[in-house]
């Protein structure tokens, strides 16, 4: 999960005021000690953590209310404040149907910029726009090859000139060119600078002033850290910044950073990079984020993204799924399918289980590769009936696909618990009750599973 420890770390803390029976001053100030431990634990700039827990002490201390209602409400503070600092709301949309849009990059050496262009190209090219990208980068070798590089991958345009060294002039031109072209959006590329690099700065804003962009998004790298609001503060000085882009939060990122600069610029997140692949990249909701840090489900973003997976549903299939009477064949298109979703510990973050340990969501990932492995073993006699899989098919099996007889008990016995699922759903849906949870995910997973089977007519 994005924010790994913060979002321990806060859970902990909620999960500790929801015990305590009484909330006084002495315990409030308790947990604001924790926040503040939390906060500048991630990295968060250390007078913006003291201004943000100030103002849920404030409030915490000074609101009367009845005793049975400030364990709630000291919560919502922490939620609500959290939110606020990273922007209150989604980042507008500010492309115009109709027109060509430029979407201006700007940022720091080494925060990702050009592979940023590459995905958030492969995002609006997914919208269905016609989509075009511009380096302006004349500083960085190599800059204008990357990204021809990248846009290959994902079938879009990319314009600009190596030989080119002035940066104001190459903007101006090839952004001209791809507007003729007739390109709905215009994604431009700059070269990374730092503020303490004047010269490399007033470039940046002529190629502002040159192109009078739609938008200026800042890219922050997601492991900068304290100098993360001085950085995107200059930045937000010297353009007109719109909204921010979080990058390389896949890896030991504290993501502190993030919560600052958006608190600098006074902008909100837009999308976040969460990995290498030019399709590791989502958009940003501060607010079903914050309730993923504080372990609160967000399923209507998981069936969402269910949904844009696209997944091709056989109705055949989902009979056969409901009623318990599948196969492994059948149990082998699922797992792909739950890979197009996404990765385990995305989809378990979103049912507010985050904080599961990573062992075991990395174990759940390794299952599923290893099981393609061993169904590919089987015959196809034993994909429709696995109960005469007993131990000397099991020695074949293994041998042939190069496992464990441990793995092959692991897929044979959650094949037969999703079985007793299935037909656990069917007989509640008769019932009218709805449909069951997924295992080991309680409450929330029922609500998922109840959500899905309506919105795909389950």
């Amino acid at each position: 999960m994005v924010f790994k420890k913060l979002g321990k770390d806060l859970e902990t803390i909620m999960r500790k005021l929801r015990g305590l029976p009484n909330i006084d001053k002495e315990v409030i100030n308790a947990i604001i000690q924790d926040l503040q431990r939390a906060l500048l634990s991630a990295d968060v700039k250390v007078e913006l953590v003291f201004q943000m827990t100030e103002n849920i002490k404030k409030d915490a201390m000074n609101t009367d209310l009845k005793r049975a209602r400030r364990k709630d409400f000291v919560i919502k503070l922490v939620h609500d404040e959290l939110v606020r600092t990273i922007g209150g709301k989604p980042a507008p949309i500010r492309i115009k149907p109709g027109k060509s849009n430029i979407i201006l990059l700007v940022g720091i050496q080494g925060s990702g910029k050009t592979t940023t262009v590459g995905k958030l190209s492969r995002f609006y090219k997914s919208k269905g726009y016609k989509v075009a990208a511009v380096t302006t980068d004349t500083w960085r070798p190599g800059a204008y090859e990357q990204l021809v590089q990248l846009t290959n991958q994902i079938g879009v345009a990319c314009y600009g000139n190596p030989n080119e060294k002035n940066a104001i002039k190459l903007a101006v031109r090839e952004t001209k060119k791809a507007m003729n072209d007739g390109y709905d959006i215009i994604i431009v590329d700059t070269a990374g600078r730092h503020k303490e690099e004047k010269e490399l700065m007033k470039e940046m804003e002529n190629i502002e002033a040159s192109l009078k962009p739609n938008e200026v998004i800042l890219v922050i790298d997601g492991s900068l850290g304290q100098q993360a609001y001085p950085q995107a503060e200059e930045f937000a000085r010297a353009t007109n910044i719109g909204s921010i882009i979080v990058t390389k939060l896949d890896g030991t990122a504290k993501g502190g950073g993030a919560l600052s600069a958006c608190a600098a610029t006074n902008q909100s997140i837009r999308f976040i990079g969460v990995g290498e692949k030019l399709e590791d990249f989502e958009e940003f909701n501060p607010t079903t984020f914050v309730g993923t840090l504080l372990g609160v489900p967000d399923l209507d973003g998981l069936v969402k993204r269910v949904q844009e997976a696209e997944i091709d549903v056989d109705p055949d299939l989902v009979k056969r799924m409901m009623k318990g009477k599948f196969t492994l064949d059948d149990l082998y298109i699922q797992l792909k399918s739950i890979k197009k979703v996404g990765k385990m510990k995305q989809i378990l973050a979103m049912m507010g289980g985050g904080n599961i340990p990573e062992a075991l969501t990395d174990d759940a990932e390794k299952n599923l590769e290893k099981w393609e492995v061993v169904l590919n073993s089987l015959t196809q006699e034993e994909k429709d009936d696995p109960k005469i899989i007993k131990k000397t098919r099991k020695r074949r099996i293994a041998i042939g696909s190069g496992t464990d007889y441990t793995t092959i008990n692991r897929m044979l016995d959650q094949y037969n618990q999703m079985k007793k699922f299935m037909k656990r759903a069917l007989q509640m849906q008769k019932k009218g009750k709805g449909m069951p949870g997924l295992p080991g995910m309680g409450k929330a997973g029922a609500q998922f599973m109840d959500k899905l089977g309506k919105d795909f007519n389950f």
